[in-house]
């Protein structure tokens, strides 16, 4: 995606470049869980995807749009979701599990990578994704001093936490997904 359009993607989300910056970020988490849920093993080349193609569409959207944006994020996600389903050899962690098993799953290597991290950091993604709406800005804020770095500097500090989470994760997904085929 172009700067221009990511930059017309985060007016849309949000006139405030804080809150739009940190509506991208759930958004983006969600759909990777989401994605992730459903067993999918590129999530977040997937999520990646579903955002460029709506930061591609913006333009064209943004005027006549009503509605929650990260909506119109799930119909792209479950149109890049089917097509990647429809590719070839398409990587599946979880093949035939229902959804509430692999949800689950996730949960379960969400914990565990959780418990990988330094205390620190732990504490730090725990409180920096515990609130919502305005709580959450607050409390951003609030975590912001006491670290004594700004909204930006934090925001990265999270992103870099989620990254090594999803990567952990994912490979958690992996590994269960091995041993489910071994045993299976």
């Amino acid at each position: 995606m172009d700067q221009a359009d990511f930059e017309r993607l985060l007016q849309w989300l949000d006139p405030d470049r804080e809150r739009a910056g940190a509506l991208y970020e759930k958004i983006r988490w969600r759909l990777i869980a989401i994605l992730a849920a459903r067993g999918c093993a590129a999530a977040e080349e997937l999520a990646d995807e579903t955002i460029d193609r709506v930061s591609r569409r913006v333009a064209g959207i943004q005027a006549d749009y009503v509605g929650d944006p990260a909506i119109y994020f799930l119909g792209v996600m479950n149109n890049v979701h089917h097509e990647f389903l429809r590719r070839p050899a398409a990587p599946r962690l979880i093949e035939s599990a229902p959804d509430v098993v692999a949800t689950e799953q996730v949960h379960l290597c969400l914990d565990s990578c959780l418990s990988r991290l330094a205390p620190h950091a732990r504490d730090l993604i725990e409180r920096y994704y515990s609130e919502e709406k305005q709580a959450k800005i607050n409390l951003r804020r609030m975590i912001a001093r006491q670290l004594g770095v700004s909204a930006s500097n934090l925001r990265l500090k999270a992103l870099r936490i989620r990254s090594r989470l999803q990567d952990c994760i994912n490979q958690c997904l992996e590994l269960s997904n091995a041993r489910e085929i071994r045993t299976g």
